[in-house]
């Protein structure tokens, strides 16, 4: 992470914004700024990346708040003991402090080399504390006429189009809405002038989360926006990478396994685990055969080989298959995953490696709190960026991460 201070002049103009939900989302909403930004030539202040449970959209003001307090140093451990009987504000605070002791913050250049967009023209200030107080004082805004703050009224309030005969006729027609669980839902329609008159030093956005936020035609706006996809990889040359070297040289080697990511704990997808079970048995019998173990024992694994011509649906279903999940005991006796072991025996967990492997995250502390490892909460991540390595993955459908994850296949195999 570059730590040098950045030079403030007052010509420079700022874009920020405000994280929230999962690893994915926060992505994906770092990718939109990260755009927005060379759009407005603004320098775009980056927020850490936060890990663990993470809490999604809500109001500007609430999350403001806690991020504020999750993200500006303080003694944790000393405001976080139980709660004393009699005093409402030490039960307040204990819920704050277990959502602190389940989230984690790591610099977004811990996990990708942001090297190419500096040099594309992309401007970046990191910031480790979220608040308008921290952002304030350090690009010395002294006037609320300074600042330009959008206030959103839901997830998806606005969305932003290149072509303005496009834009204008969603409005014309009434088409600028999107069916959710909780109905239909309009959406402001903004072109990029919208953005582009401001004039004040800091334009703070509120969300910005939504892989359909920006609909641009411009080629060079394209292009950028497929490099900042490409830099939105996960590095390998970090304590995380080396972890997931070490594993996947334990597997085999790269592309020596077939893998696959599942999702199950959160909805929709813990309602769709039986009917997303067996749709990945079916698509890698598939891909793999259904015989055992192309004419070997039964009990013999079989490692995919370093060659891209090789029949793979001789391999049968010995087949070497690393599972990437979130599920709590994916063998355990009631685990909705046991008939997948059943049809691929020669599957691989993250429980079954040993611990020797994870040791280079050790190396990785919490940015607030350098006293915490991080350690358990980059244990999803590693999990599959293993899977990625995979010589064809089966992904979840509806999920962020599954998608991310196949664009990291697409990128290292």
């Amino acid at each position: 992470m570059d730590t040098q201070p950045a030079l403030i002049t007052d010509k420079e103009r700022y874009l920020a914004y405000l994280p929230h939900s999962g690893l994915s989302n926060q992505r994906i909403e770092l990718s939109n700024a990260l755009l927005l930004a060379y759009m407005l030539n603004r320098t775009l202040i980056i927020p850490p990346a936060f890990l663990g449970t993470v809490f999604g959209w809500m109001p500007r003001e609430k999350l403001t708040e806690r991020l504020d307090w999750l993200t500006t140093p303080k003694d944790f451990h000393k405001l976080c003991q139980q709660p004393t009987p009699g005093k409402l504000a030490s039960y307040t605070q204990h819920s704050r402090c277990e959502e602190y002791r389940h989230f984690g913050t790591i610099a977004w250049s811990d996990l990708h080399d942001f090297r190419p967009l500096q040099e594309a023209g992309i401007k970046i200030k990191f910031q480790s504390i979220v608040s308008m107080k921290q952002i304030r004082q350090d690009l010395q805004i002294i006037n609320d006429d300074d600042i330009y703050i959008h206030h959103d009224i839901q997830l998806y309030d606005w969305r932003l189009y290149e072509n303005k005969t496009e834009a204008v006729g969603l409005l014309q027609n009434g088409l600028n809405y999107f069916d959710s669980f909780a109905g239909r839902r309009y959406y402001k329609v903004f072109l990029p002038r919208h953005f582009q008159r401001r004039r004040e030093k800091l334009v703070y956005l509120a969300g910005i989360f939504g892989s359909t936020r920006f609909t641009i035609i411009q080629p060079e706006h394209k292009a950028m926006r497929q490099l900042i996809a490409d830099v939105l990889h996960y590095r390998l040359d970090t304590p995380l990478g080396e972890t997931v070297n070490a594993i996947v040289n334990y597997l085999g080697g790269k592309s020596s396994f077939m893998s696959v990511h599942f999702r199950t704990s959160d909805k929709p997808f813990k309602k769709e685990v039986s009917a997303n079970l067996k749709q990945f048995v079916k698509n890698m019998t598939e891909i793999v055969g259904g015989g055992v173990n192309d004419g070997n024992s039964s009990r013999a694994c079989v490692r995919i080989r370093d060659d891209q011509e090789q029949d793979l649906t001789l391999l049968g279903k010995g087949v070497n298959v690393y599972i990437a999940t979130d599920h709590k005991d994916p063998r355990g006796e009631k685990s909705e995953l046991l008939p997948w072991f059943e049809q691929f025996p020669c599957t691989t967990t993250l429980s079954d490696l040993p611990d020797h492997l994870f040791q280079p995250l050790n190396k990785l502390r919490d940015l607030v709190s350098p006293v915490r490892p991080l350690k358990s909460f980059l244990i999803p991540i590693v999990d599959a960026m293993v899977a990625a390595h995979a010589r064809r993955i089966l992904t979840t459908p509806r999920s962020t991460f599954s998608k991310y994850i196949e664009e990291l296949h697409k990128a290292w195999i």
